[in-house]
């Protein structure tokens, strides 16, 4: 109390005058027009900049919520996506509603990477969904942008994947604009791209083609994007073109992926 005091009487005069100046400032906007016109504005838009700031902190608290809100939507998204794909693949009946014929196949389970790995010979990733999420080993996992890997080992919340660039990693892979497939694998070389093996020398390929999953194996569903042809060759005497492909996905940034499972009858899609 008495460092107050003290304060107070050491600065008297400049408080005073502070003082003075505030009750001159409001007498003048009190009693004149143009002041209280410019006084309201000023005071609005200063009063509008704090809102702002409140209300980017409080987005910015909820950002990891909606975060995972928007996940959520864009799994439930793709999962008809594939569905509806798949039955639309099929000749449907021109007497039966649409509807009817919707198989509905693919389950789709959106998760976070919390780790990962790509400087390994054999790398994997982990998420942060496990078997209470419905996730199983063999599940194949997707991104915004690509094939990512399939699901190897499970617990009841965290789930480890075999990444694509892992040795033992196979991906069933054809060319989209004319159908030939074969066996898309890591060669343990560079994290960007793959190689598709097995692809016959009487097909037709191009620089630029695109790759996509052939829809063979029931870990992915037809037609998810993988990447582009960069180059082609054959060894040998050999009747088979070995295919170097750019992937789409930058596996060392992987966020938001999602997990397909196949729900489905195999027999049902012979």
């Amino acid at each position: 109390m008495n460092n107050l005091l003290q304060f107070v009487i050491r600065y008297s005069a400049f408080l005073l005058f502070l003082l003075l100046e505030v009750v001159a400032l409001l007498l003048v906007v009190r009693y004149n027009e143009n002041q209280q016109s410019i006084f309201a504005h000023s005071s609005s838009k200063f009063v509008g900049k704090l809102y702002k700031v409140a209300d980017d902190a409080i987005q910015y608290n909820h950002l990891q919520q909606t975060a995972d809100s928007l996940a959520g939507q864009n799994a439930q998204l793709k999962e008809k996506i594939f569905n509806l794909e798949r039955s639309l693949q099929r000749l449907i009946p021109a007497d039966k509603p649409l509807d009817s014929c919707i198989l509905e196949p693919f389950k789709v389970i959106d998760a976070q990477v919390i780790s990962n790995s790509i400087n390994q010979r054999n790398n994997h990733f982990t998420i942060d969904r496990g078997s209470k999420d419905g996730i199983k080993p063999g599940m194949g996992v997707i991104s915004m942008h690509g094939i990512a890997g399939i699901i190897d080992e499970v617990g009841e919340q965290y789930a480890t994947a075999i990444s694509v660039l892992n040795s033992a990693a196979r991906i069933s892979a054809s060319i989209k604009r004319n159908d030939y497939f074969g066996s898309l694998v890591w060669k343990e070389v560079d994290p960007g791209h793959m190689v598709l093996e097995a692809i016959p020398r009487q097909a037709d390929i191009l620089i630029g083609d695109t790759i996509v999953t052939s829809g063979f194996s029931f870990k992915f569903p037809k037609g998810i994007f993988i990447g582009t042809v960069e180059r082609f060759w054959t060894e040998g005497g050999s009747n088979y073109y070995t295919v170097e492909v750019r992937l789409h996905e930058d596996i060392a940034t992987l966020d938001r992926v999602y997990i397909v499972e196949f729900t489905g009858n195999e027999l049902a899609t012979q």
